[in-house]
Formats: C-alpha cells, sequence, structure tokens
C-alpha cells in the first residue's frame, strides 16, 4: 500500500497528473455513440486475436496427428501472417483520431488512483 502511495504522490507532481486532477477527466466521452468505422476496427481486431495464435497451435496440432510436417512449416506462417493483416486494418479502420477514447481512459485512471492514494489537500 505505501508504494502505491508513493507512485500516486510523485504521479501528482507531475503535469499530467495535476492536468487530470484540476480538469476533473471523467468519462464522459464514452456517453456518445462509437463510430461504425470504430466498431468494425475493434471487432477485426478482436477477430486476429482469436485466428492468431490458435490458428498456429491448430496447424501445429493438424500437422503432427497427420505426420505431415509441411502442414505446420506452411501453414503457421500463413495463418499469423493472415492475423497480421486483419489486425493492421483494424489499426488503419480505428485510425490515429479515435485514440481520444484511450486518453480519455487514461486521464481518468490518473484522476481516481490519485484521488485515492494520495488525495490533495
Amino acid at each position: 500500500m505505501a508504494i502505491l502511495k508513493t507512485i500516486a504522490a510523485r504521479l501528482a507532481h507531475t503535469k499530467y497528473g495535476r492536468y487530470a486532477v484540476e480538469s476533473k477527466a471523467d468519462l464522459s466521452l464514452f456517453r456518445k455513440p462509437p463510430s461504425f468505422q470504430l466498431i468494425l476496427g475493434l471487432i477485426l481486431m478482436g477477430l486476429s486475436y482469436v485466428i492468431g495464435w490458435p490458428g498456429v497451435l491448430a496447424s501445429g496440432i493438424a500437422a503432427t496427428y497427420l505426420k505431415k510436417p509441411l502442414i505446420f512449416i506452411i501453414g503457421a506462417p500463413l495463418i499469423y501472417g493472415f492475423s497480421f493483416l486483419v489486425w493492421t486494418v483494424s489499426m488503419l479502420l480505428i485510425g490515429k483520431d479515435n485514440i481520444k477514447y484511450a486518453r480519455a481512459l487514461a486521464k481518468y485512471g490518473v484522476r481516481v488512483f490519485i484521488e485515492k492514494f494520495a488525495p490533495l489537500s
């Protein structure tokens, strides 16, 4: 607990920490519905994680079960490459304009952390 208080106290003395507390950072940005582009980007991002390593694992299991190592040697990089391609498309859809959601969440988290562990008098 002392470590958290120390971290919060130091964070409270940074420019970002003071700004988060003084501006009373909240999550009001999340009240507006997200754009279709953002939703599609997030869905594709999740899909890329579901395709990636499980697909590589499945190709390894199939190669072992069928005793054909080329399934893994060729299939695993192809599956992972496709997963990376889906992830890249998701990043393009999400775009830099939607970083505002991450910033709002981070600022709110910093404010709550400081107020809980290093209350300013």
